[in-house]
């Protein structure tokens, strides 16, 4: 297994992955872990891979659980994510590749897992041929993928907004994380890679975050320049005016953001 990446990260992508830690793993991802830890089925002295790992909330999490007997790799395409990830975990590998590429040996793990990762792969049918081809047989897989856009009102109502003041390429970026909110089809391409007794348990979450602006800003100024929209700061500023008058049911007294958030849980095995 080679290391994570041997050249230095840059800044700004370290900047990045650190900004995605402090805020959207606290208020969008921290809880989802144990569902796919169960759903795995990790115990301890498993030998696990988390894909898409991001800064490895996911990982951490299962290192918990497989203790000192165990293994846990993380692996993502992005080196700031993976910079960030090694300095607050490293007793973790984490390994540069992307999901259709996994730079890793035949069989090698008990469980794969990836958590809110499926929906920007490239090939999806590609990284599930190296999802099978990682496990060992008998290894297990947990997903999660977000329920569709109807089953997360907030950001419904958020693309609502980005829909009427920029246009449709900004509400497709963000419809985008939801969808994959069809769980019959990931279900469907997951027996067709090869995978059985492959399930979806859809569960019901929640979201926090410090205030709306924060969760908008979040959004307009990390989320949408990565498909090449900026905004101007009048524009900015219209749009969390009307969320701040369409979304006033989800800011609690305190001005917290709270909204309820839906996905899917797939599991399934790699044949014997």
């Amino acid at each position: 297994m080679e290391p994570a990446t041997p050249d230095p990260v840059p800044q700004d992508l370290i900047d990045a992955g650190r900004g995605y830690e402090a805020m959207f793993v606290p208020a969008l991802f921290a809880e989802w872990p144990p569902h796919l830890t169960e759903g795995a089925g990790i115990k301890s002295g498993s030998k696990v891979l988390d894909i898409a790992c991001g800064t490895g909330v996911l990982a951490r999490h299962a290192l918990s659980i497989v203790g000192p007997e165990g293994h846990v790799v993380g692996a993502d395409p992005a080196p700031g994510m993976l910079a960030v990830a090694r300095d607050i975990e490293p007793a973790i590998d984490w390994v540069l590749c992307s999901a259709e590429d996994l730079n890793l040996q035949d069989a090698m793990f008990d469980c794969v897992m990836c958590q809110f990762g499926m929906m920007l792969f490239q090939d999806r049918q590609k990284a599930i041929a190296e999802m099978l081809r990682v496990l060992k047989p008998g290894g297990t897989l947990a997903i999660a993928v977000w329920n569709s856009v109807d089953h997360n009102p907030a950001y419904r109502g958020v693309i609502s907004i980005l829909q009427e003041k920029v246009g449709t390429d900004a509400a497709d970026a963000l419809r985008l994380p939801f969808s994959l909110g069809n769980a019959n089809k990931i279900v469907a391409e997951l027996e067709s890679g090869g995978f059985t007794d492959v399930h979806n348990d859809t569960k019901a979450g929640t979201a926090r975050f410090p205030s709306l602006q924060v969760m908008l800003e979040a959004e307009i100024r990390g989320w949408l320049p990565l498909f090449g929209i900026s905004l101007s700061e009048d524009k900015i500023a219209d749009i969390i005016a009307t969320a701040h008058d369409n979304l006033a049911d989800y800011v609690t007294p305190s001005g917290e953001a709270v909204f309820p958030t839906s996905a899917h849980i797939i599991t399934a095995t790699k044949p014997a």
